[in-house]
């Protein structure tokens, strides 16, 4: 376990970045292990993931590289999807590339509707879609999870405890509450829903952190973790 209280520059994403490298390995071993152990006897349980955004709606942009929101959503959706198979789900996911789901002009309404369809089809025992933030102070960082119905308000919370430990209290000194509001994407089933913001992408820290594999890879096992931790519970 690592721990910075307050970050001053880039070099000290950087070393996180390359404590993580180091960890990573048996940080995967680590994880799929107690997945195996966890859920290998039970029927494979459905868990939709959603990369927001996609084709011509980027989302929001990296504020150094330009790097677009819906490219890092696929990448962090897909590797949790690896990760959550490999431990015996059924990963679901509503975009598997860089394209829109809709053909033709983009629609934002009917690009809604088809992510909703995935997930009604999908029955998932959970749904999780994953976003990049942006704010006009570029000191604010962090991992942000958000949850629309009171069904979901037990697993958003667990989730947040899951990244305020592990990702949010040991680089910034501080942790957040999951926040509730009218999100179409959390109300498109009866299972427990949350939006996951990875990232400030308007923080050139929070950028160089999550457009390092290692790093997504690392918050994918966290996330991973709190998923088994809410259905053991549940």
């Amino acid at each position: 376990m690592f721990k910075v209280v307050r970050f001053n520059s880039l070099l000290c994403a950087g070393a996180i970045l390359a404590l993580i490298a180091a960890l990573t390995p048996a940080l995967v071993l680590a994880a799929n292990g107690g997945s195996r152990r966890a859920f290998s006897q039970a029927p494979r349980l459905t868990v939709v993931l959603d990369a927001g955004h996609g084709g011509a709606d980027p989302g929001v942009t990296g504020a150094k590289t330009g790097v677009k929101e819906s490219d890092l959503n696929l990448k962090m959706a897909l590797t949790l999807g690896e990760l959550l198979s490999s431990a015996g789900f059924k990963a679901v996911q509503t975009r598997v590339s860089e394209e829109a789901l809709v053909s033709g002009a983009y629609n934002k309404k009917e690009d809604m509707a088809a992510r909703k369809r995935i997930i009604e089809k999908a029955d998932p025992k959970l749904v999780i879609s994953l976003h990049m933030n942006r704010y006009e102070d570029a000191s604010r960082r962090g991992i942000q999870v958000f949850y629309s119905t009171d069904h979901s308000e037990a697993f958003a919370s667990l989730m947040q405890k899951q990244l305020n430990a592990v990702m949010n209290e040991p680089t910034l000194g501080r942790g957040f509450s999951p926040l509730k509001g009218d999100y179409f994407i959390a109300q498109c089933s009866g299972a427990p829903s949350i939006i996951i913001e990875c990232a400030f992408l308007s923080s050139p820290l929070d950028e160089a952190l999550i457009t390092d594999p290692n790093y997504r890879l690392r918050l994918a096992i966290e996330i991973q973790k709190a998923i088994e931790r809410y259905l053991s519970e549940a």
